[in-house]
């Protein structure tokens, strides 16, 4: 609602100090119960406010026929990180602790990504045209969209991918102990998925300027479904661990940018802000609920394959719920500046 009210632009600004300092008081942490509860409180707030509906508006208003592939290199900056940030992040911790850990990833991501924001990252020029209002960009209403079988495919579509990605970040390195790997072993497998989900973004931003949204978000949301069957076994190989990694690292990858790309050319940008951050809103339901599932799963059965018998059907229901999106009618284009 403020995105669409405001624009981006105040928006993402004010999230880089949110989110910078938050991140940074978790150095705070002393262990009482209130004060957890406080720091990701505040860590909420800032993500809220630096997620991707924020940045991309500006993004889909500029492109028309090389949209998807300009939202994937704008949302690229994630998987970079998560090649990056955690061998930083442990240099730190070793340099000086964990607390000024925090406090020095906090401090570094605002004073990298301050000065870009506030120079380069603009509104989308309908809006610039016409500041604090909405009415110059394309597209439908709250009402109209979210009376949309495309909406409602992409909610479930989502819902189901919050589940599956938010249970596997948690417990895939204790899954990968489980079935006999060891913990520098298990590392290196997860800087696999980090460049195969730079990878898939890029490609399949490539592919949705020239392929339907809805049938790539549906063979990729396939690909956690024939992973998590391939780990029901008790020893598999490092071949084939290494291809479970990378179908999750595609998935995870490509998610977002289907979703995003379906939902602008679906909706448009009159409302986009907040019909996006509905379908979010129920992704992070089912996100939130994944990790305490998959904990109570995993004490109840002691073993992670109840869990990934779960993953395969709610990614199924989530494949069919992309698939039945569709074409959109109109296809509510931008400004394109040369693709």
């Amino acid at each position: 609602l403020i995105v669409d009210k405001v624009g981006s632009r105040r928006v993402g600004l004010a999230g880089l100090f949110v989110m910078s300092g938050a991140f940074a008081l978790l150095g705070t942490a002393n262990g009482d119960w209130m004060n957890w509860w406080l720091l990701w409180t505040a860590i909420a707030i800032g993500v809220v406010l630096v997620q991707s509906t924020v940045w991309t508006g500006p993004v889909a208003a500029r492109f028309d026929r090389s949209r998807g592939l300009a939202l994937a290199v704008a949302l690229s900056g994630a998987p970079l990180a998560a090649m990056i940030q955690p061998k930083l992040a442990n240099m730190m911790i070793e340099m000086f602790g964990w607390r000024q850990a925090f406090m020095a990833v906090g401090g570094m991501w605002l004073v990298v990504t301050l000065p870009i924001v506030f120079l380069w990252f603009r509104d989308a020029p309908q809006r610039e045209a016409a500041p604090g209002s909405a009415a110059a960009l394309a597209g439908l209403t709250f009402q109209q969209g979210i009376a949309t079988r495309a909406f409602w495919g992409l909610v479930i579509s989502f819902a189901a991918f919050s589940f599956y990605n938010m249970t596997i970040a948690t417990n895939l390195f204790l899954l990968l102990g489980e079935k006999g790997i060891a913990a520098s072993e298990a590392g290196s497998l997860f800087a696999v998925m980090g460049f195969v989900g730079l990878g898939a973004r890029l490609g399949v931003g490539f592919l949705l300027d020239r392929l339907p949204g809805n049938v790539i978000g549906f063979c990729t949301q396939l690909l956690p479904v024939i992973a998590s069957f391939l780990l029901l076994g008790d020893s598999p190989s490092a071949a084939l661990l290494l291809a479970v990694v990378g179908m999750f690292g595609l998935a995870t990858g490509a998610e977002i940018d289907v979703v995003l790309y379906q939902a602008t050319r679906h909706f448009g940008l009159k409302a986009f802000g907040t019909l996006f951050s509905g379908i979010i809103t129920f992704g992070a339901l089912f996100a939130a609920i994944g990790p305490a599932t998959a904990g109570w799963l995993h004490d109840r059965t002691g073993s992670y394959n109840s869990l990934l018998m779960l993953i395969m059907g709610l990614m199924v229901v989530g494949a069919l719920g992309m698939l039945s999106t569709g074409r959109a009618k109109q296809a509510w284009g931008g400004q394109d500046r040369g693709g």
